[in-house]
């Protein structure tokens, strides 16, 4: 017999029938060696009283105690100390699978699989908004099944009026704790992959106004005049990351990573990134947020050449100019200032003060990038060339997240007029 592609039901199968022993009379004479056990570490005398009947402590774990039993025969005495000790070791085992405590286990695990500190953080929160405390956090994951999570998953998604998205990331905790329990051979398969909630109880979730968005035709030259402004005022060239983004589009986190090697003619490699960094300590709490630059993108696609157009040229000769003048070094970086490597919480406000400048409601930089997909889209170039340029593994992220009118309302007029009367 090849044990090497033998599986371990196979062998003990195989050694079954060499034995001439069933499955159950194993099972049989496990249980009784289990029996046997319990009854061999009792550590209380047993005896008889003057009444006949038969007479032991058993150990109270509610009271750190201990309690007198009796039985009417010997027998019975036995049966009663073997469920007892069976049912505190089956609590004990089942304390140690609950859920709030499995869950810790599980994610140590987890944060071997990834670099990002931020995404354990949001999987925490996840966490504490959704788990802590509940019945289920105390459920142990042995005693799961179909039916206790099929109601705590429609219950949960219509209590707090989940969308699918949001009920997605949600039980990504639920599923992915149980995956590791059959994993570790606790459990032999996972009960919530049978879990269904219909698409109707989803909270809908409208696709946001254009105008919150992106910056309209008539936004974007404001806010870019406000950057140049700003420039000319303070020198800081965190100004003209403004200006940069609506060039080429790159996420916050890019372009303050960005280095003078990654210049090659009218292209820029796209090859790191900034991103936060917590630590968690011993309390559970966070530390406060870092930011650090890692030599790797957001997702594969995100490794990419991005075009530089004749202004985004312009605009990062003028970046080069004024570090120099100012004597500005710092590992190559870009975007420098007096204490080196400007960081992306400095450009995000910037981004907020000129819309508040121009008296309009505040967008985020990613706004921006949002803003020259949606433009790449209108000029009619090829759907796979701007999936590249932007970064991204899908066309379908680049249409049903970045696609939005940038028109104003009168230009929007305009257009459906000239469409419908030709």
């Amino acid at each position: 017999m090849d044990l090497s592609e033998t599986s371990e039901q196979e062998l003990l199968q195989h050694l079954l029938s060499r034995c001439k022993l069933s499955l159950e009379e194993v099972q049989s004479e496990m249980e009784n060696m289990r029996n046997s056990r319990y009854l061999k570490n009792h550590s209380h005398k047993i005896w008889q009283g003057t009444d006949g009947r038969w007479r032991t402590y058993l150990p109270d774990p509610e009271t750190n105690g201990r309690r007198l039993i009796a039985k009417s025969t010997l027998d019975d005495l036995n049966r009663f100390i073997i469920d007892h000790y069976r049912s505190i070791e089956e609590n004990e085992y089942a304390r140690r699978f609950k859920l709030k405590n499995w869950y810790c286990q599980w994610l140590e695990y987890k944060k071997l699989q990834t670099r990002s500190d931020m995404y354990i953080r949001k999987i925490a929160s996840d966490w504490d908004r959704f788990y802590k405390g509940s019945k289920l956090a105390e459920t142990s994951v042995t005693k799961m099944d179909y039916d206790i999570l099929q109601e705590w998953a429609l219950r949960i998604t219509r209590d707090r009026k989940l969308t699918k998205k949001q009920y997605y990331n949600m039980t990504l905790i639920i599923r992915q704790t149980l995956d590791y329990a059959v994993q570790k051979r606790i459990i032999t398969e996972n009960p919530f992959n049978k879990v269904h909630v219909d698409s109707k109880l989803f909270q809908a979730k409208k696709k946001p106004l254009d105008k919150t968005q992106v910056f309209l035709t008539n936004e974007q030259p404001l806010i870019e005049a406000e950057a140049w402004k700003d420039f000319d005022k303070t020198g800081s060239v965190s100004c003209l990351a403004i200006p940069f983004a609506f060039q080429t589009g790159l996420r916050l986190g890019e372009i303050v990573a960005l280095k003078e090697s990654d210049i090659d003619g009218n292209y820029i490699h796209v090859q790191r990134m900034e991103i936060r960094q917590v630590e968690q300590l011993p309390d559970g709490s966070w530390s406060k947020q870092t930011f650090v630059v890692v030599d790797y993108t957001k997702t594969e696609a995100g490794d990419r050449e991005v075009y530089l157009s004749q202004t985004a040229r312009s605009i990062l000769q003028k970046i080069h100019s004024s570090n120099e003048q100012h004597g500005y070094y710092d590992d190559g970086f870009l975007f420098l200032g007096a204490q080196g490597r400007v960081h992306s919480k400095s450009v995000d406000y910037r981004i907020r003060k000129y819309c508040r400048h121009i008296g309009i409601s505040e967008k985020a930089m990613h706004k921006i990038r949002k803003t020259y997909i949606s433009t790449l889209i209108d000029s009619g170039l090829n759907i796979n060339a701007i999936r590249k340029l932007a970064g991204h593994e899908d066309e379908r992220t680049t249409y049903n997240n970045y696609c939005f009118n940038r028109m104003t309302d009168a230009q929007t007029e305009q257009l459906l007029e000239s469409a419908l009367n030709g």
